[in-house]
């Protein structure tokens, strides 16, 4: 199972959740989500994160990413 690189390309610029956020017009929380695999994007909010980061969306969020499922308690 392949989840999204958004938390590598954010470690490699030294970003934090609330800077993409505010790069991306995005809530935090939302981003956070994303970046942990708790959510997928739409198409609108994946192409406006790989705009930020500059890079294409694929690279972000690449083909068979997934999203983790939280454990029912």
């Amino acid at each position: 199972m392949r989840t999204n690189d958004l938390s590598r390309f954010l470690a490699a610029r030294g970003w934090t959740d609330g800077q993409l956020a505010a790069r991306t017009a995005l809530d935090r929380a939302h981003v956070n989500q994303l970046k942990n695999g708790r959510a997928l994007p739409t198409v609108a909010t994946a192409l406006v994160i790989a705009e930020a980061l500059g890079v294409t969306v694929d690279a972000v969020f690449p083909p068979g990413s997934v999203v983790r499922r939280r454990r029912m308690r």
